[in-house]
This record gives structure tokens, C-alpha cells and sequence, in this order.
């Protein structure tokens, strides 16, 4: 009796719990009462999401405590009751920020994964013309190296260090889940970014599988919100300057004086000498200008609770430092959301159109305008009194002429259109459907004309001038179908997705070349017909490639208590571009983390300093299969003739077992914010080994080949990155806050081909414990005082020797800088914010090739640097310039400069005009701004700029842009 009325006051007990934990309905919003879809919404039992109203049903008792998290706001809490309404606070540093990854998004509370967010706030309006050199300095792990200050140059990135010798370590750039190349961004619009987000680790890249390895970009561009439309105007005007140069040129005088001690080649006569030293031209004047900038973009963006709408327009003109150079970009978007029942579609479209004129630079060409602003003479002029291209005294090709009477441009037509769809299923709650398909179209047509008159149409190749006009096509769709369940049980939390994929390139180019332009039409008019009977045949190149890739992945995600969290994910990819034998190839990784903030042995005694310490874990592995253009798994032919006669040419010796490279990856990481937040950092280790690099292989030349390219050898990048955040003051009219990062990268090779411990090449050497770009030279121990000889030091290190001998060759530093990152400070007092931001790199090593050719006596019938002034004349004479007739050679030390610099790389300064003074105009938002980029540089470094990927300053360099503009921005 006594267990029948124990079992009835039991269910009595459950019925009356489960009738007191009804379904509790309310509402999300922000500070301005616009609805919040998406927002999260947890209680005891049960996690739900807010649909377009904001609305949301939970199970809940009522008093019970919810907490509602929302991507860029505080975490709030609320008594649960029927009918509640919740009002978010906006807080762009929340921890509920959501990380793209290009697949998913989750928290980066949860996030177990190395990946920084870069909001595209923080590179608005910069005025550069490819936006990827505003990155520079942002994220800890990510160098980014402009490669010319030519108006829409693409910069250099690689995330934590070179993994590849001969592959390529560009990492994969993402746009709303379509691939783009680094070459297109000139096309694109900065202003239509929402975000970037920069994957490092394993954990966070092997999604990726096969195209991971070097890291990925993902990018996200805006989107509407709900309210009423708004119209937004941007403008934007300024100018670029010319930076100082620090490598010095002699002048006139000096110049003349050196010629005369060195046994006059050109026998001046005391009166020709006298006129001449009456000339001092300043090439620089010549050659360059004051750069313009102007760009205006408009903007549309608003919805409802079932549809969001962001339309812009925008227009670039960045004219450069250099003439004839310049920028012209045209862009327009249109991206579109709308949600009915359960279902979720999306469609963003872009279409992108530059144009760009530039100018021969990064050699050592006598034809290129850029080195002769270095070499020419100070006491000769660009024109005769009559107008005229002056002879240059040299027989040097005029530079000016063969600057303005060649055209050297490259046009871009790209277009970007994804459509996506979501379906939740409504017969089982957290499972969802999803697809996304997109394509990447890009036509690139270059164009260059060379009159019959300057050196490069005519001296050079007897062409009697040239024009050449090439046009390549890319077509890259991508097809992602994926199917996912999330669902939450007390204190765990589940989600699973899983993914196919569909990727395919279609590559082709055709160009062509005529030659005779001996009419004034400087295009395809101007060409004379070419028959086999004379010297006139046009020359004709084309080509056509496929690529393929299909995966298949899954993602697995597990929370407990919401503090401790495991990712896991795990994908197979078969690509085109291997053989049979090595097509498939499988990827994967798993990562852990720890909220030790939220454990009551941590929160006890820091609740009121410490708001987040969090410890995360990762490996995994990632691939690489980018090979530059080329196939060297499969045999390749190419077109050919012999004897006037078509044929075909074995190019690629095939190798069917190559395979990915193939990188794994530890990541350690800890992330913390104490005192509300007010500092708040991150510390990371990582150590990534890359194995079965691609190598050639040497092998018999009875073959036809000398080599093929295979799977051998193994290098090592490891280092640490660190990033922190305070705010020094936070008070509700002054907030000054200041930023930094740091990484330091150890690259080393770990193993060479067939057992080698190095391989020389040029003034490189691979070797076995060295990182990859090693110096490899004879080092200069200064000039003797008595006989004016260079003198070396032998490969021991102690002797000297007045004998040049490559023998005595050693490593000498890195071309690759091991330590870069930037810091900023930040200034907001009411609607006044000034914005200061610095970037840096050190430990790295320039072979400066310009000063090479400037101090090598052998060229005095052209200008020389100053340095030559201290040149050894008389015994005893203690300078670092030996004697003229000493043996010179340029592959020494002599010629390595530290590489090291400090950049102001932006500083913004801006107003914004209260609200309630732009009310009667009903005007939304009215900002004023000025921004300069690239002010100052400190460096050791002699010459334009000491910012070089390749470490050598070959020659003809384009100075970076030092801009500075004014704008407005105004919202409707």
C-alpha cells in the first residue's frame, strides 16, 4: 500500500513540475525596438531560435533564468515569464561574435580554432586600389607585403610562414563561398566587405581539405537589416606623394668630378665640362607626380521580417606617383535575402569592371623608365630647345620616351553570383537543408603597344614596333550541398553537418602580336599585314585548361555546460590535377577548449576581474595541390614546329604517384579579458611540418628531361603570436584605447631531396636546419686602407683575404621576416575619433641590387650613388668604397642591408554630427574623415622601400603611394 501511494505522490510530483514548465513565449529586440532574428534563447531544457518577428517560444518555469545571445551583443538574461520582451545592448567586442568559416559560423566562445575577425570598419576608405595591403599588421600570423605601389598591385600574404618550395603559399580567398584569386581583387570593392576572417590552424583550415594549407581568407560582404531603407553616400578625394629615396645619386657636379678622376671616358672638354656643370636635372621631377584619388560610393540597405535587401554602386580613380600609371575601377551589388515558412533563399550578385595602366618594374632592364630615374645622367636633359626627345650622351634608350610612347594596360571584367537556400525542416527541430551555388567569371585582357621609336619596339628586336593584345577567360562554379542537425539535451549541445562538393575551373587564353606599326593608329590598325614572305608574321600563342575537385566532409561539434567544447571534422578530396594512382587524398582534424572562466574554482575568487580564460587544442592536417598553372602528374603536349612543319612536344614528364603536399598542424592557444573586458588578449603556439613537398628530381637526361617533379623533403614552420587590447580609459565621452600584435615564425627545412643537406641556387641556398630563403654569399670585411682592395672573409670566418673565391660562400639571414605585426591606439571623445595604426617587420635580410649597380665603377658612363664620392684614392684613406680598378663583384654581403622597418600605415580622424542636429533635414547619420596611409617609414633599408617579398630589390621599383584624402559619408 504504502509503494502505490509512494508512486502517486511521484506522478502527482511530475504531473504539477511539467504543468508549471509551460511554453513561455516573448520577444528579442534592440536598444531600438527592431526585432532580432536569430537571437538564442536557453533555458534549463531547451535552446530555441527567434524567428524574423524576434519572436520565440521556450520551455521554461516561470522565474526561471533564460540568457539570450545575439552575433554583437551582450549576453543578456531575463526571468522567464509569458509575454517578456528582452532589449540587447550592441557590443562589437561581445564574445557571442560569430567566425565565418565559409561552410559555418559558430560563437568564438566556442571556437577551438586559431582565426582572427577583421571587421572591414576598421579598412573603410583606405585608399588603396587592392584592398588586401589595408590588412597589413592587423592579425597576428598573417605578413602581408606590398609588392609595388603601382595603383592596384596586389600585396603578398602568407599565414604563418612558407610551407612550399615550388608550390604555392597564397592562401584561398573566400567570397560568400566562391574562390577568388589575389590578382582580382583591384576589381573588387572593399566597402562591400562586412568582415574578414582569417583561418590559421588546422582545426580551422582542414574543412578545406586540399586547398587549405596556406590558410584561408574568408570574406563576407554586407547584407540588409531590418528597418527602413537607408541611403548612404560616400566620397572620397586626395593625392599621393613620392616617399624620400635613401639611396643618393650624385649630382651634376659630383658626378662630373667622379668622371674626370676616373679618366674622362667622354674627353669633356673644359668648356663642354663648364656647360654641363651649368645642368642639374632632378629626374624624379621628370619622371614623377602628384598622384590623385577620388572615389564616390552608393548604397541601399533595409527589409522587413521577411525580406533584406544591400544594393551598391561604386566608382575608384586612383591616378599614380608615376605617369601613365592609374587605376579605374567600376563596381556594382546586389545581394538579397528572404525568408517564407521554413524556408531560408539568398542570391548575391557583383559585377566588377578596372582598368590599369603601368610601367615596366621589378628588373634590371635598361628599357624600364623606373631604373633610369636612378641611371641617367644629372647633367643631361629629357628634351632639346625644340621639343624634342634629347640623345641620351649614354646610348641609354631615352627613359621618358619609352615611358610615354608605350602603352602598358590590363582591363578586368569579373562577376560573382551565389544563390543559396536553407530548408529547417519542421518534422524534426535542428535539422536543416542547405545548398549554395555560385561562379566566378573573369576576362582579363592585357594590351601593349611599343612604338617603332623607342628601344623596346624597335632597337631591341628589330620589329620596327610591336602590339600585342592577350585575352584569357576563367569560368570556377562551385556547388555546395549540405545537410545539418543541431540539438540541445540539458547541458550538451550537438551539431553535425554534412557536405558535398562540387568544384571546376574552365581556363583559356589567346594573344597575339603584330609588328610594322608604321601608321599612327597605335592599335590593331597600325599593324602591317604579314605574309611568309616577310619579316612581318604575326606571332599567336592560346591555351585551355579544366580542373576539377570533389569532396566530401563532415563537421561534428560538441558543447557541455557551454564550457567545454570539441570540433571535429574530417574530409576526402579527389582532384584532376593527380594521376590515378594518387587522386584521393583524406584531411582532417579535432580541436578542444576550456572555459576555465566559467568553473566555480576560477569564478569564485575573480568575479569581479576576470570575464574570460579560456585554453583551446588543435590538430590536423591540410593539403596543398597548387603546382603554379601546371599538371606534373600527367604527361603534357604541347603545340610545336620543326622544319615548317606542325607537331607536338612532350613538355611534363608525368609522374602518377604524385600527390598532395601534405601539412599538419598543433595549435596551443589561451584567450582572457579581464576587468569587463578592458584587456583583452590572446596567446597561440603553433608548430606546422608540411611533408612530401614538391621537388624536381634530377634524373638522366637520356630521358629527353633533366628532371620531374616529385614527393620529397619536409620543412617546419613554428612560432608564437600574441594580440592585445586595452582600454586604457572607458568613460561615456572619452574612450582611448590602444592594440598589438606579434608573431614570431622559425622556418626551417627539415629534409631535401635524396638525402641532401643543401642546394645552391643563385645567391640561395636550400639547406637541411636553415629556413628556406637563405642568403648565401662571400662576406666583405671593408677595404684595405693601404692598397684600396675589397677585402673577404674565408669560409672559416677569421681569415682575410684580398681574393674573391665562392668557395668561402656562407648563410647570411633570411629574406623572410620572422617578426612582424603592427599596433595602433585609438582616441573617441563624443563625435571626435582619431585612429593611429603602425606596422612592422623585422629579422629579415634585403640584397639591395640597385645599390649593386650604383656602386659598381664599371658603369660611371651612367650615374653612380654618392657613396662613390669616398672612393679609395691615396694609402692610408680609411672608406667602405674600394679603388675603381679593384675586381668587382656583387654577390657579397656587402650588398645585404637589414630589412627591418616601422610603417605609420594609417592614421583617421573623423566627426560625426550629432543626430539631433541633423533631425530637421532628416538626415540619419553625416560623417566627416580624413585619412592618410603610409606617412613615414623608419628603416636602415637605402632605397624607395624595404618592403620585398622576393628579398631582393632587383631594380626599377614603383615607391609606394603616400596618401592622404578627405570625405564625407551621409545616410538618408
Amino acid at each position: 500500500m504504502m509503494k502505490i501511494r509512494l508512486l502517486l505522490l511521484f506522478t502527482l510530483f511530475n504531473t504539477v513540475n511539467i504543468m508549471a514548465q509551460n511554453s513561455l513565449s516573448g520577444k528579442v529586440q534592440d536598444k531600438d525596438g527592431n526585432p532580432l532574428a536569430g537571437a538564442t534563447v536557453k533555458s534549463k531544457t531547451e535552446a530555441t531560435k527567434t524567428n524574423e518577428t524576434g519572436g520565440f517560444s521556450v520551455k521554461a518555469t516561470a522565474g526561471e533564468t533564460l540568457y539570450i545571445t545575439y552575433v554583437g551583443m551582450t549576453l543578456a538574461t531575463i526571468e522567464a515569464a509569458e509575454g517578456m520582451v528582452v532589449s540587447m545592448v550592441s557590443n562589437a567586442k561581445s564574445e557571442t561574435e560569430v567566425i565565418v568559416t565559409g561552410y559555418t559560423s559558430q560563437s568564438k566562445r566556442r571556437s577551438v580554432g586559431s582565426t582572427t575577425t577583421i571587421k572591414a570598419e576598421e579598412i573603410k576608405g583606405v585608399p588603396i586600389g587592392s584592398f588586401d595591403q589595408a590588412l597589413q599588421g592587423k592579425a597576428p600570423g598573417v605578413l602581408v607585403q606590398a609588392q609595388s605601389g603601382q595603383p592596384g598591385a596586389a600585396a603578398r600574404i602568407n599565414i604563418r610562414g612558407k610551407s612550399s618550395i615550388i608550390g604555392s603559399n597564397d592562401p584561398l580567398f573566400i567570397v560568400d563561398g566562391i574562390q577568388i584569386s589575389a590578382n582580382d581583387f583591384a576589381s573588387l570593392n572593399p566597402n562591400d566587405f562586412e568582415n574578414f576572417n582569417i583561418l590559421k590552424d588546422a582545426s580551422s583550415t582542414a574543412i578545406y581539405g586540399s586547398r587549405g594549407s596556406n590558410g584561408v581568407v574568408v570574406i563576407t560582404t554586407k547584407r540588409g537589416k531590418i528597418g527602413k531603407p537607408t541611403l548612404t553616400y560616400d566620397f572620397q578625394i586626395g593625392q599621393s606623394t613620392l616617399p624620400s629615396n635613401k639611396l643618393k645619386v650624385m649630382d651634376a657636379n659630383q658626378k662630373l668630378d667622379y668622371e674626370i678622376a676616373n679618366g674622362n671616358p667622354y674627353g669633356w672638354t673644359a668648356t663642354e665640362e663648364a656647360d654641363l656643370r651649368k645642368i642639374n636635372t632632378n629626374w624624379n621631377d621628370v619622371f614623377f607626380r602628384k598622384g590623385k584619388t577620388q572615389s564616390h560610393q552608393l548604397s541601399l540597405s533595409g527589409g522587413n521580417s521577411g525580406t533584406r535587401y544591400f544594393i551598391s554602386g561604386g566608382i575608384f580613380d586612383q591616378t599614380g606617383t608615376v605617369q601613365k600609371s592609374d587605376l579605374k575601377r567600376y563596381t556594382g551589388r546586389v545581394n538579397l535575402e528572404t525568408t517564407f515558412g521554413d524556408f531560408k533563399v539568398g542570391v548575391n550578385t557583383f559585377v566588377g569592371s578596372s582598368k590599369i595602366n603601368n610601367t615596366l618594374e621589378g628588373n634590371a632592364f635598361i628599357g624600364s623608365p623606373l631604373n633610369a630615374v636612378l641611371w641617367l645622367n644629372p647633367y643631361e636633359k629629357p628634351f632639346t630647345d625644340d621639343g624634342k626627345y634629347s640623345s641620351i650622351v649614354s646610348g641609354q634608350p631615352h627613359p621618358l620616351q619609352e615611358l610615354l610612347e608605350t602603352d602598358n594596360q590590363s582591363n578586368q571584367l569579373k562577376g560573382i553570383a551565389t544563390i543559396n537556400a536553407e530548408y529547417k525542416a519542421p518534422f524534426l527541430k535542428g535539422l536543416t537543408f542547405r545548398t549554395n551555388w555560385g561562379g566566378d567569371y573573369t576576362q582579363d585582357e592585357a594590351f601593349i603597344y611599343l612604338d617603332r621609336q623607342t628601344y623596346q619596339g624597335s632597337i631591341a628586336t628589330g620589329a620596327r614596333g610591336s602590339l600585342n593584345r592577350g585575352l584569357g577567360k576563367l569560368f570556377r562554379y562551385t556547388g555546395t550541398n549540405s545537410i545539418g542537425y543541431n540539438t540541445s539535451k540539458g547541458d550538451h549541445d550537438f551539431g553535425v553537418t554534412i557536405f558535398n562538393e562540387i568544384l571546376q575551373e574552365t581556363r583559356t587564353a589567346f594573344s597575339f602580336t603584330g609588328f610594322g606599326i608604321v601608321t599612327p593608329f597605335r592599335n590593331e590598325s597600325g599593324i602591317t599585314p604579314g605574309t611568309s614572305t616577310n619579316s612581318f608574321i604575326p606571332t599567336v600563342a592560346g591555351s585551355r585548361n579544366v580542373r576539377g575537385l570533389v569532396s566530401y566532409f563532415a563537421d561534428f561539434n560538441y558543447a557541455y555546460k557551454n564550457k567545454y567544447f570539441v570540433t571535429t571534422n574530417i574530409r576526402r578530396d579527389g582532384s584532376s590535377r593527380f594521376g590515378e594512382n594518387k587522386r584521393w587524398a583524406n584531411f582532417g582534424s579535432v580541436g578542444a577548449a576550456w572555459l576555465l572562466s566559467e568553473e566555480n574554482f576560477i569564478s569564485n575568487f575573480s568575479e569581479n576581474w576576470l570575464d574570460l580564460f579560456k585554453l583551446k587544442v588543435s590538430y590536423g592536417a591540410v593539403g596543398n595541390q597548387a603546382i603554379g598553372g601546371s599538371f606534373p602528374a600527367i604527361s603534357q603536349l604541347s603545340p610545336a614546329r620543326y622544319a615548317g612543319q606542325g607537331g607536338l612536344l612532350s613538355t611534363t614528364l608525368s609522374n602518377p604517384d604524385l600527390q598532395w603536399e601534405k601539412k599538419t598542424t598543433t595549435n596551443f592557444g589561451v584567450e582572457f579579458g579581464l576587468f569587463k573586458n578592458r584587456i583583452k588578449g590572446s596567446f597561440e603556439y603553433y608548430n606546422a611540418i608540411t611533408s612530401a613537398l614538391f621537388l624536381d628530381k634530377s634524373i638522366s637526361g637520356t630521358s629527353g628531361f633533366s628532371s620531374f617533379t616529385t614527393n620529397v623533403g619536409r620543412m617546419r614552420n613554428r612560432g608564437i603570436e600574441a594580440g592585445l587590447d586595452i582600454d586604457v580609459i572607458r568613460s561615456k565621452d572619452f574612450v582611448w584605447s590602444i592594440n598589438g600584435q606579434i608573431t614570431n615564425n622559425k622556418n626551417s627545412l627539415l629534409e631535401l631531396v635524396d638525402g641532401k643537406t643543401e642546394d645552391i641556387s643563385g645567391d640561395f641556398i636550400r639547406k637541411v636546419g636553415e629556413p628556406l630563403n637563405t642568403y648565401f654569399l662571400v662576406k666583405t670585411a671593408g677595404v684595405d686602407p693601404a692598397t684600396g682592395d675589397q677585402l673577404y672573409l674565408t669560409k672559416d670566418g677569421k681569415t682575410t683575404t684580398n681574393v674573391y673565391s665562392p668557395d668561402d660562400r656562407v648563410t647570411l639571414g633570411t629574406s623572410d621576416a620572422p617578426i612582424f605585426g603592427g599596433f595602433g591606439t585609438d582616441f573617441k571623445f563624443k563625435a571626435i575619433e582619431l585612429n593611429i595604426f603602425f606596422s612592422y617587420i623585422s629579422g629579415n635580410e634585403v640584397f639591395n641590387n640597385d645599390r649593386q649597380n650604383l656602386e659598381n665603377p664599371a658603369y660611371l658612363f651612367d650615374n653612380l650613388s654618392t657613396d662613390l664620392t669616398t672612393e679609395w684614392r691615396t694609402p692610408g684613406q680609411v672608406t667602405n668604397i674600394p679603388r675603381p680598378d679593384n675586381a668587382f663583384f656583387g654577390s657579397t654581403s656587402r650588398f645585404i642591408e637589414d630589412g627591418s622597418f616601422i610603417r605609420l600605415r594609417n592614421v583617421n580622424l573623423s566627426y560625426t554630427m550629432p543626430t539631433s542636429l541633423l533631425a530637421n533635414a532628416k538626415i540619419k547619420s553625416l560623417k566627416f574623415f580624413m585619412i592618410g596611409q603610409n606617412l613615414f617609414t623608419s628603416t636602415k633599408y637605402l632605397g624607395w622601400d624595404p618592403e620585398l617579398n622576393s628579398g631582393s630589390s632587383v631594380g626599377a621599383r614603383y615607391p609606394a603611394l603616400r596618401t592622404i584624402t578627405a570625405g564625407i559619408s551621409i545616410g538618408l
